[in-house]
This record gives C-alpha cells, structure tokens and sequence, in this order.
C-alpha cells in the first residue's frame, strides 16, 4: 500500500510504502527518489483504519 507525503526537503510529493502486516506503528529511513535525501519515515494507523504518514529530514 502506497500513500502521499511531502519530502521535508524539496518539498515534491512522494509515495511512501506501508507493510500493511507490519504493525500499527512503523518507522524506517527512506531516500526521497527526487532529491536522494533521507527521510525518517513514521506510520501510524488510526482508530479508524486510515494510515498516516509522517516525514522528518535527518536534521529536525
């Protein structure tokens, strides 16, 4: 599964993958496909169901 973000650094909308068995709760390092900057990636699911994502560059 795939949802839309902002790279914390060029700003492009980029897709971030979800493991979907992977808990509700996920964190990992990905490199923007733009800008090859890494991102800290958190996934989170909702009470609802719905998948949020949030991106932080290295530095913050």
């Amino acid at each position: 599964m795939f949802i839309s973000s902002g790279c914390p650094y060029c700003g492009e909308d980029v897709e971030v993958d979800i493991d979907e068995l992977g808990g509700t709760r996920q964190s990992y390092v990905q490199d923007c496909p733009i800008c090859c900057q890494p991102w800290e990636v958190t996934v989170s699911r909702d009470r609802d169901g719905d998948w949020l994502a949030t991106l932080r560059g290295q530095d913050e």
